[in-house]
């Protein structure tokens, strides 16, 4: 192996390095309806469904995994844990410290959008928000199989895709989020 090519594989790796992600290791937390009097679980519209006003269906529950990123004590900028963090959707809601995975009702593609602000608790304070909306992960899917068949390929197989976009059946959810800290 040539120094040149030693080097390269070195910068790599210490890139590499500097991307890992800190293990989650509390367990997954479920969010809290705004009205729990509404609400059969974490289904917020149980209630009023049942008595017959429309609302969202659900299908269950997905878990939205939260980070936080910001400038580290050594200077370089990367992830921090034990974050202070809240989630809103307004019809549910959660605290909690990052890095951590949430429990959210599914209601597919009305599943409403999440907020979150994140608060260091330090000396020299530092926050951040981002609001995420939920995804067509089953369209996601489709077209990541469709990013290596090449210009052509991706326009025809993304077409298709569209035709066979079906949001009663489609799974849905929340990519993971990460809130920079400034």
């Amino acid at each position: 192996m040539t120094v040149k090519k030693f080097a390269a594989l070195g910068v790599l790796v210490a890139t590499l390095m500097g991307c890992t992600q800190a293990e989650i290791t509390q367990p997954p937390i479920t969010v809290t309806p705004n009205v729990a009097r509404d609400a059969v679980g974490i289904d917020v519209y149980a209630r009023p469904r049942a008595g017959g006003t429309p609302a969202p269906a659900f299908r269950g529950q997905n878990t939205v995994q939260i980070r936080t990123n910001g400038q580290l004590n050594d200077g370089d900028f990367g992830e921090i844990s034990g974050v202070s963090c809240l989630l809103d959707s307004g019809v549910y809601k959660a605290t909690f410290n990052t890095p951590a995975n949430l429990i959210v009702p599914d209601y597919g593609p009305n599943s409403p959008a999440v907020f979150v602000r994140c608060t260091t608790d330090t000396t020299d304070t530092t926050s951040g928000s981002v609001t995420a909306s939920v995804v067509n992960m089953t369209a996601q899917q489709r077209n990541a199989s469709a990013a290596g068949t090449g210009l052509l390929g991706a326009i025809i197989i993304g077409a298709v895709n569209e035709a066979n976009r079906d949001n009663l059946n489609d799974d849905f959810g929340y990519n993971p989020v990460t809130v920079q800290l400034r």
